[in-house]
């Protein structure tokens, strides 16, 4: 438990100057622990639940007057039809109240497609480590989808990049999936930006979170901003390098900042008694594309040397989630996507014509050659299942699931929690 871990700790040859969520599993006990070891940058546990549960958090939101949307949490099947018989209005999107990134989200058009998603969400162990006994069956937000990073300092909030999320709901192999497509960096002002700002702000102060940084996923509807998700904690995957590349300052150097080292930079940047807000530098154009694939089964092509001999210009960093050999799903969400590619240029337009082209090579199924057979070179597949992937299998297949957002070795964690392949 917490106790004997602290205890542990403590015991190291080492001064412990700030503890802080490097992923979404992390988030939690990171929290506990700042508390446990009554660090001066710890936020306080009595907001915890609004933190990290997709839930709470937005009735964390109404209960300070904050936007939020409309919503109903149960694990009970019956009552989540209930409520969205009664309501009446599609399309709703189910999630897991304690999942991370789009692991588990569903879009659904009817009652069956919720049967459907209660199915598969509910008593499957999510990216955190838990089982998901609740959904959060939420009304559709309707509009563009944006990305808000922050840290913060002290119950003020500085923003160091905005993003556009794009998403495609609906693929030729899912209709229920969503799956992002990409994030692109936005300029530090506009008039959305600028709503876009506020709204964050006053959403950390509702779910408590005055130290660190956080992720916030917001969608820009008629009714102007509402919360998707907070994730307190780095953005993913290469996301702190990108903001380095892009704006001069890793978001990992913004984090240690206020967490670690008293929140100097914070205070030199923070337009404290000055008029309006931070506004971040963007030095260059930056992109993070989401590598989607619509086949299954064992690689026969490396992804990333395929891609590399490209000679893309605005491609620094390639990250396959698959390596030659290995088993690739059908791309249904961020857990299942085939990889990312990190792309920063001074033009977007030579952005644009990159993209197109790994577009193109996905369209034509020429990046993702797959045998159904294993190679000889092929690892034995996690017993860790992604049950988007086993819906594949009609022959029995293993389907395994591929590595988790930014999370440093998930498939051994799932394979720890899960001694024999989903059903």
């Amino acid at each position: 438990g917490i106790p004997e871990l602290v205890e542990a700790l403590q015991a190291l040859p080492y001064s412990i100057a700030g503890v802080f969520g490097g992923s979404e599993p992390g988030v939690e006990l990171a929290d506990r622990i700042a508390n446990a070891l009554a660090m001066p940058t710890a936020n306080s546990l009595e907001l915890l639940e609004a933190r990290k549960d997709k839930a709470e958090m937005q009735e964390a939101l109404r209960r300070n007057g904050v936007p939020a949307a409309e919503q109903f949490k149960s694990g009970d099947l019956q009552e989540l039809l209930a409520w969205a018989e009664k309501r009446n209005e599609w399309p709703l999107v189910a999630k897991p109240t304690g999942g991370a990134g789009s692991d588990g989200v569903y879009f659904c058009k009817s009652l069956e497609d919720l049967k459907f998603a209660h199915g598969q969400i509910i008593g499957v162990y999510n990216p955190t480590g838990k089982v998901n006994s609740e959904i959060a069956l939420q009304e559709y937000l309707d509009g563009d989808e944006y990305i808000v990073d922050t840290v913060s300092h002290e119950g003020k909030h500085m923003v160091v990049a905005m993003w556009m999320y794009t998403k495609r709901k609906g693929l030729p192999w899912d209709d229920k999936a969503i799956i992002p497509l990409q994030n692109m960096l936005l300029a530090p002002t506009g008039e959305k930006q600028d709503q876009l700002a506020d709204y964050v702000c006053k959403v950390l102060d509702a779910v408590g979170l005055r130290y660190g940084p956080c992720h916030t996923e917001v969608m820009f509807t008629k009714r102007g901003p509402i919360l998707v998700e907070v994730n307190a904690r780095l953005h993913g995957l290469q996301g702190p390098r990108l903001i380095e590349l892009s704006t001069g300052i890793s978001k990992a150097t913004y984090a240690a900042d206020v967490v670690l080292g008293g929140g100097d930079l914070f205070h030199k940047l923070y337009q404290e008694e000055r008029p309006g807000r931070y506004l971040y530098p963007r030095l260059k154009q930056c992109v993070q594309l989401v590598l989607i694939s619509g086949s299954q089964g064992y690689l026969r092509v490396d992804i990333k040397e395929r891609l590399a001999s490209l000679r893309l210009p605005s491609v620094v960093e390639i990250l396959p989630a698959v390596e030659e050999g290995g088993f690739v799903n059908r791309t249904r969400d961020l857990p299942t996507a085939a990889g990312s590619v990190l792309m920063v240029h001074e033009s977007m337009e030579q952005i644009k014509a990159d993209t197109a082209k790994i577009r193109e090579l996905e369209e034509a199924g020429d990046l993702y050659e797959v045998s159904q057979e294993p190679f000889q070179n092929s690892q034995a597949v996690a017993p860790a299942r992604s049950r988007a992937a086993s819906l594949e299998s009609e022959d029995g297949a293993q389907a395994g699931r591929i590595r988790l957002d930014s999370f440093e070795k998930m498939d051994a964690l799932w394979a720890e929690m899960n001694s024999s392949p989903a059903k």
